[in-house]
C-alpha cells in the first residue's frame, strides 16, 4: 500500500535586505517590495454561501466492547464502512497519532495520554501493537517521525528521541516542568519549548544513551560550550529589529538540537510556552506563545520579527504568508476571534480587519471551554500528576498569560489546547472556529464558504471541532462530542458524519484511506473511509514540521 505524502515548498527570497540592517518600521521602499498576491487591505466582502451541518443527522456507530487493553476490535458502520478500535490503559486523553511507513509497514505512534508513562507503536492497518516503551516522566505528547526517528516529549518533563522501528531510546533530556507543547523536526534538527531555569546550564546528552530506556535523565554530565541564546524580541506592531531588543520578562526557551545526538545548537528566549507546537517553513521557525505574541526566527534562532497581535493558535505558512487566528475584545468584554494574514518576510499584517470574525466565548474565562476536556476531567488529570493549580513555571496565570488570552487555566488544558488553527490547501485557508467551518481565499482574503454546525450535543459558544486534517479534496474533523466527519474543501458539503459518542480533543491523522483519532477516555479509533483521499496527514499539523501544504 502506498501512503502518499505531498508537500510543496514555495520559497520567498530575501533579496537586498541584510538582517542586521532591518529597521523597526516598514519604509515605503519595503512596502513596494510586497510580494504579488498579498494585498495591503482586505477587499470588499462578496456574498458568502452558508452550509448547514446538522450533527444530529450523524450515523450512530456502536463500538464493540473491548475486553482487553491494547487488543484491537473490528467494527462496521451501518452504511458499510469498517475500522478498528483499541483501548489504551488509563482512560486518559489521547493526542493525534503520528504515522510513518517503516520498512514497508504503516505504523502509528501514540502516547498513552496525559499522565501516562507509556508510548506505543501500532500497526496502522490492524491495530496490532508493535512495541511499547516506558517513560520515566508522565504525559507523552503527540509525536513526529522523520528519517527513522520518532520524537515526542512528556508533560513532565523530558524530550525523547527513539528509533521508530524498535522504540529504543536514542537520546533524551530533562528540560523542565511542565512541557505543554510538542516538538517539531526539520532537516535533522528537533525543536522543543521548555521553561527556563530548571535544568543545569549547558548539561545535555552528547550522544546516544544506551542506559536511558526506562527512566528520563538529565543527560550525562558533559558540559559543552553553552549554546547561543538569542535575546527576546520586543513585541510590536511593526517589524522587530534584529539587534538585541530591550530586556523584557521571559519564562521559556525554544531549544534547537541535533535530531540524532541531542547536541544543543541554539536556544531562544520566549515570553511563555508555545501554543501546541513550533511551525517550520523553509528553515524558519514560526510560533505563537500563550501570551498571544507571534514570532518568526531564522535558522540560527535569531528573531526576524515578533508581534504582540493577540494570537490564539499556531500559524500556518505558505506562499509568502503567515495566517494565525487572533482574539479581539470589544467594549463590554465580548471576545471575538478571526483570521489574520501576515507577510511572512516582514510580519506585517495584510488585512485591515479580522477575516471570518465571530464571537468566541470559548476564549473568555468562566465561559465555554476552549478544549474538549470537561472541568472535572481537567482537575483529576492535573491532580494525578501533582498539580492542584497550574504552577508558576507554566506562566498561565500571569498577566496576559494563557488564562486571560485563550481561557487555558490548567496544565492539562494547555497540553490539549490547539485553538482554531488553520490549514492550507489548493489556494485556500480552512479552519474550525467555534461552531463554524471557514474557507477563505489565501490570496485575497475573501470568504469562499462558511459551514455552520448545530446539534443537541453542543452547548452555545463552545469550540466544537479540533483543527481539520486535509486530504486532497476533503477535510476531516473530530468533535468534542465524538464525531468523525468529512467535508468537501471546495463547497463545505458534508460527505459523511459518524457519531462514535467518544469525545475527541485532537485533530485526526490520515493515511492510506484511513482516519485515526484519539478520544478523551483513552481509545484509539481507526475509520477506513474507503477513499484514498484520506491520506498524507501524518501528524498534528500534517507532517513533522506541523505545516503540511497541499
Amino acid at each position: 500500500m502506498t501512503y502518499a505524502c505531498r508537500n510543496t515548498f514555495l520559497t520567498l527570497a530575501l533579496i537586498g535586505l541584510a538582517l542586521a540592517g532591518w529597521q523597526t518600521a516598514v519604509t515605503g521602499a519595503e512596502e513596494a517590495k510586497r510580494p504579488a498576491g498579498l494585498p495591503a487591505t482586505q477587499p470588499a466582502t462578496r456574498p458568502v454561501p452558508e452550509v448547514k451541518i446538522d450533527m444530529d443527522k450523524a450515523i450512530a456507530v456502536e463500538l464493540p466492547g473491548v475486553a482487553e487493553a491494547l487488543k484491537p476490535a473490528r467494527f462496521q458502520t451501518p452504511d458499510g464502512k469498517s475500522g478498528w478500535v483499541l483501548k489504551i490503559p488509563g482512560d486518559r486523553p489521547i493526542a493525534t497519532p503520528a504515522f510513518a511507513e517503516i520498512d514497508g509497514r504503516g505504523m502509528l505512534f501514540v502516547g498513552g495520554g496525559y499522565g501516562s508513562h507509556e508510548f506505543y507503536a501500532f500497526d496502522a492497518c490492524t491495530g496490532e501493537k508493535i512495541w511499547e516503551m516506558k517513560t520515566g516522566d508522565d504525559g507523552p505528547t503527540a509525536a513526529v517521525v522523520e528519517d527513522g526517528y520518532v520524537a515526542y516529549n512528556t508533560e513532565s518533563c523530558t524530550v525523547i528521541v527513539a528509533d521508530a522501528r524498535t522504540g529504543k531510546v536514542v537520546w533524551q533530556e530533562w528540560l523542565g516542568d511542565p512541557l505543554m507543547s510538542q516538538p517539531a523536526i526539520s532537516r535533522g534538527r528537533v525543536f522543543m519549548a521548555h521553561p527556563t531555569g530548571q535544568r543545569a546550564p549547558a548539561v545535555q546528552n552528547a550522544g546516544p544513551n544506551p542506559n536511558a530506556e526506562q527512566q528520563a535523565v538529565n543527560g550525562p554530565a558533559v558540559p559543552p560550550a553553552a549554546p547561543p541564546v538569542t535575546q527576546p524580541a520586543q513585541p510590536a506592531d511593526q517589524v522587530a529589529a534584529n539587534a538585541p531588543a530591550p530586556a523584557r520578562p521571559t519564562t521559556h526557551r525554544l531549544l534547537c538540537a541535533d535530531l540524532k545526538t541531542g547536541k544543543h545548537l541554539w536556544e531562544a528566549d520566549l515570553p511563555g510556552d508555545i501554543i501546541t507546537a513550533p511551525i517550520i517553513d523553509n528553515d524558519q521557525v514560526y510560533f505563537t506563545c500563550f501570551d498571544g505574541t507571534s514570532f518568526c526566527l531564522d535558522g540560527d534562532g535569531k528573531v526576524v520579527w515578533a508581534k504582540a497581535n493577540s494570537g490564539t493558535s499556531a500559524p500556518v505558512v505558505a506562499d509568502g504568508q503567515v495566517v494565525i487566528t487572533q482574539k479581539e475584545v470589544a467594549a463590554g468584554g465580548q471576545a471575538f476571534e478571526g483570521l489574520r494574514r501576515l507577510d511572512a518576510r516582514l510580519g506585517r499584517e495584510t488585512d485591515t480587519g479580522q477575516i471570518v470574525r465571530a464571537k468566541a466565548d470559548y476564549l473568555t474565562q468562566g465561559k465555554a471551554s476552549s478544549t474538549a476536556l470537561p472541568t472535572t476531567q481537567v482537575a483529576a488529570l492535573d491532580a494525578s500528576v501533582g498539580f492542584a493549580l497550574a504552577p508558576a513555571a507554566a506562566n498561565l496565570q500571569a498577566q496576559g498569560g494563557g488564562a486571560a488570552q485563550v481561557n487555558v487555566n490548567n496544565v492539562a488544558e494547555g497540553w490539549a489546547y490547539q485553538g482554531s488553527k488553520a490549514a492550507y490547501a489548493n489556494g485556500r485557508v480552512i479552519n474550525a472556529q467555534g461552531n463554524a467551518l471557514n474557507c477563505v481565499d489565501w490570496h485575497d482574503g475573501q470568504t469562499r464558504w462558511r459551514g455552520l454546525a448545530s446539534g443537541k450535543d453542543f452547548g452555545p459558544g463552545a469550540q466544537i471541532f479540533a483543527p481539520p486534517a486535509l486530504g486532497g479534496k476533503f477535510m476531516y474533523l473530530c468533535s468534542v462530542a465524538g464525531h468523525m466527519l468529512c467535508v468537501a474543501q471546495d463547497d463545505g458539503q458534508p460527505r459523511f458524519i459518524y457519531a462514535f459518542k467518544q469525545p475527541m480533543a485532537f485533530q485526526p491523522a490520515l493515511a492510506g484511506g484511513r482516519m485515526f483519532g484519539g478520544t478523551t477516555q483513552g481509545m484509539l479509533i481507526c475509520l477506513d473511509t474507503g477513499d484514498k483521499d484520506a491520506d498524507g496527514w501524518s501528524a498534528w499539523g500534517g507532517n513533522a514540521q506541523h505545516n503540511k501544504k497541499q
